[in-house]
C-alpha cells in the first residue's frame, strides 16, 4: 500500500515538473505467482501494445485484483488501458488512478531553438547554416561575416524539430528500460505458468530491440552536435552478461538504470538547469562513449534473452 502511494506521488511530481520521469524499475513490479492469471496476462499485454509509451503506469497486485496509479501523457493509450481492464472488474477488485500533466498554454511568440542548440555552430554547419560554416574555417575570427545572411527561419524551425526529435527519443527509451527489469523477471521466474513465462520473454525481448533501434538514433544525431574532433568512439565495455536467469533480471537493472541516466544527461543538454549553453556536457566524448557502451550491454543482453530460451 505504500509502495502505491510512494510511487504515485513520483508520478505528480514529474507531473508538476520539468524533467524526464523517474519510474521505479524493480522485478518487484510484475505480477507473483499468487496473482491471477488473468491480471497476469493483462500486464503483458499494457507492455505488448506499448501503452506503457503513453501512460506511466504502477501496479500493484494482489489475490483479489490490483491498484495502478498512472500518469497520462497519450489519452488514446489511456482509453485502451480503460478497455483493457473494464472486462476485469466483474471477477477483480480495480482500484485505477489518474494524472495528467498540467495543459502549458504556450504564449503567443513564436517558438524559439533552446539555446543550447542555437549557439552549438557544428551541428548548425551540418544544417547548413552558412554562417556556422564560415565560422569554422580556419582563421574564421580573422574575418569579417557581415556580409552572409542572417540565421532564417528555416533553420530556427530545424532546430526545434531536432530538439523535439531528440527529446522524443530520449523519453522512449527510459521507458522501455525502465520496464525491462519486471518484463525480465516474469520472463525467467521458473515459478511461472509457462504461457506467461513465453509471453513475457517475448514482450521483454520486443522492449529491448524498440530500446536498441532509439539508441542507434539518439548515437547517430547526438553526433552531428559535436565537434568534428571529438566524435571518434573511445567505448570499452567489459561484458559480465550471463545467460542466467538471475543474470538477466540483473543486467535488467543495469540497463535501466544506465538508460535513465543517459535520458537525464541528454534532457539538460537540450534545457541546461542553469540556464546557460551546457555545450560541455554534449561535446564530452563519455556521452557518446556511454550510449555506445549501453547499445553493446543491450546487444548482449537480446543475445542472453535467445540462449536463454532454447532448450
Amino acid at each position: 500500500m505504500y509502495r502505491v502511494l510512494y510511487l504515485c506521488l513520483a508520478l505528480v511530481i514529474f507531473a508538476l515538473s520539468t524533467v524526464q520521469p523517474s519510474r521505479a524499475a524493480t522485478e518487484q513490479d510484475a505480477p507473483g505467482r499468487d496473482v491471477p492469471l488473468p491480471l497476469q496476462q493483462m500486464w503483458l499485454r499494457f507492455h505488448e501494445a506499448e501503452l506503457c509509451q503513453g501512460v506511466g503506469a504502477s501496479f500493484a497486485f494482489s489475490k483479489n485484483g490490483l491498484k495502478v496509479c498512472s500518469l497520462v501523457e497519450d489519452e488514446k493509450s489511456y482509453e485502451k488501458f480503460q478497455e483493457m481492464l473494464e472486462p476485469l472488474r466483474n471477477s477483480y477488485e480495480i482500484d485505477l488512478t489518474a494524472e495528467h500533466p498540467p495543459v502549458r498554454k504556450d504564449p503567443e511568440e513564436p517558438k524559439t531553438p533552446p539555446a543550447s542548440l542555437w549557439e552549438n555552430y557544428e551541428l548548425r554547419s551540418f544544417l547548413g547554416d552558412p554562417f556556422a560554416r564560415a565560422k569554422e574555417r580556419p582563421g574564421a575570427e580573422d574575418h569579417n561575416h557581415n556580409d552572409l545572411p542572417p540565421p532564417n527561419d528555416f533553420l530556427k524551425q530545424q532546430l526545434i524539430i531536432y530538439s523535439e526529435q531528440i527529446l522524443d527519443w530520449n523519453k522512449r527509451i527510459e521507458r522501455y528500460a525502465a520496464d525491462l527489469p519486471a518484463l525480465a523477471h516474469a520472463a525467467f521466474d521458473t515459478s511461472s505458468a509457462p504461457e506467461i513465462r513465453q509471453q513475457a520473454a517475448a514482450v521483454c525481448k520486443a522492449h529491448a530491440q524498440a530500446l536498441e533501434k532509439y539508441l542507434g538514433k539518439l548515437s547517430s544525431n547526438l553526433t552531428e552536435a559535436l565537434p568534428k574532433g571529438d566524435k571518434r568512439d573511445r567505448s570499452h565495455t567489459k561484458s559480465d552478461a550471463s545467460s542466467g536467469k538471475g543474470g538477466l533480471v540483473n543486467k535488467a537493472k543495469e540497463i535501466s538504470k544506465a538508460s535513465h541516466d543517459i535520458a537525464r544527461r541528454i534532457y539538460n543538454f537540450i534545457h541546461p538547469e542553469t540556464y546557460t549553453v551546457g555545450l560541455d556536457e554534449l561535446r564530452q566524448p563519455s556521452l557518446l562513449d556511454s550510449l555506445r557502451s549501453l547499445q553493446k550491454v543491450n546487444s548482449e543482453f537480446l543475445k542472453s534473452i535467445d540462449k536463454a530460451g532454447r532448450p
